[in-house]
């Protein structure tokens, strides 16, 4: 099996480095083509998408295509791939199917993108709702975020601090999630603040994609709040990675979060802010129920939830 992955590298999220190593690992033939460089320069960067110039990235990206001659052209996070490139891959000749796989909330830019592809996979079936509202025409279907199982949790084993730990960017919602806990917990990312009531632990720095699994294992249970700018229905990459370490998730109610765990066995849900520091007070008292639902988790997402098991998913309907 061979897949050319598109997308951009150095996203915070990791999603294409993640889905690319846990594809090799599985056996999988994987080359990428980079649609963005963060070190690079954005006046140069601009130039190599111009289509005055031919849009200079576009065509090597489909010259490294047609040379690798994969099965499945796939783009990850495909709403923020510049259109150019995806039209371009979408005009070769013989192509193998293309792909796109979206995280994100999206608007009517998309359209050019979702015409040039085969299928537009989605993480949250609200974005498959607004897909068809909008009238795309490319096929669209619901295809939750994977995990990379290969992750010895045995390796990992650490002593877990009572705290509950959310690794993430501060939107609105976030915040006033995060201000009516009543017990402290751990935050990580670069835009957190100190709160007036409880004194949380922070650590401003941007998570690498080699330290999450640490400091998942590190804590009680991993808190999940949805971020409003960005899901509708779905989940994130923060309701599957926390289980690489049996690490439980407290996970915000969600409409597809039932399509994916059982939930009160294999995840925590919280609907209000009562319910969030009642789970908290649980995990902190209660270390063994804690550790159950965390085992539970990982069993589910070793079986379900791996990203062989969304290619074959794709393999499948194309």
């Amino acid at each position: 099996m061979k897949v050319f992955v598109i997308g951009k590298i150095g996203h915070v999220t990791h999603w294409l480095e993640d889905a690319v190593a846990a594809l090799r690992a599985d056996g999988v033939a994987v080359h990428v083509g980079a649609t963005r460089n963060p070190a690079l320069n954005a006046r140069l960067e601009a130039l190599m998408l111009s289509k005055w110039l031919g849009a200079p990235l576009a065509t090597r990206i489909c010259r490294a295509i047609e040379a690798f001659a994969p099965d499945l052209v796939l783009a990850i996070a495909a709403s923020e791939i510049p259109p150019i490139i995806i039209e371009h891959i979408g005009a070769l000749r013989g192509r193998p199917p293309f792909v796109g796989w979206v995280g994100d909330v999206f608007g009517e830019p998309m359209r050019r993108s979702a015409a040039a592809m085969d299928v537009v996979a989605y993480t949250d079936s609200g974005l498959v709702a607004l897909h068809r509202r909008l009238g795309f025409g490319a096929r669209a279907i619901y295809l939750p975020h994977g995990a990379n199982p290969h992750i010895d949790p045995a390796a990992l084993r650490t002593t877990r601090t009572a705290r509950m730990v959310f690794v993430g960017h501060p939107s609105p919602r976030r915040m006033a999630v995060i201000g009516a806990l009543r017990s402290p917990i751990s935050l990580y990312g670069a835009s957190w603040s100190r709160f007036a009531l409880v004194d949380h632990q922070i650590d401003r720095r941007r998570v690498e994609a080699g330290d999450l699994a640490a400091i998942y294992a590190g804590h009680s249970a991993a808190l999940n709040i949805r971020n409003e700018e960005h899901v509708l229905h779905g989940l994130n990459q923060r309701n599957f990675d926390p289980y690489l370490t049996e690490t439980p998730v407290v996970a915000e109610d969600q409409p597809d979060l039932a399509d994916c765990f059982d939930v009160g066995a294999e995840v925590l849900v919280w609907r209000d802010s009562e319910e969030l520091n009642g789970l908290h007070e649980r995990v902190r008292r209660e270390p063994g129920f804690a550790a159950s639902i965390g085992r539970m988790g990982r069993r589910r997402v070793l079986a379900d939830h791996t990203y062989a098991r969304r290619l074959e998913t794709l393999m499948k309907l194309l």
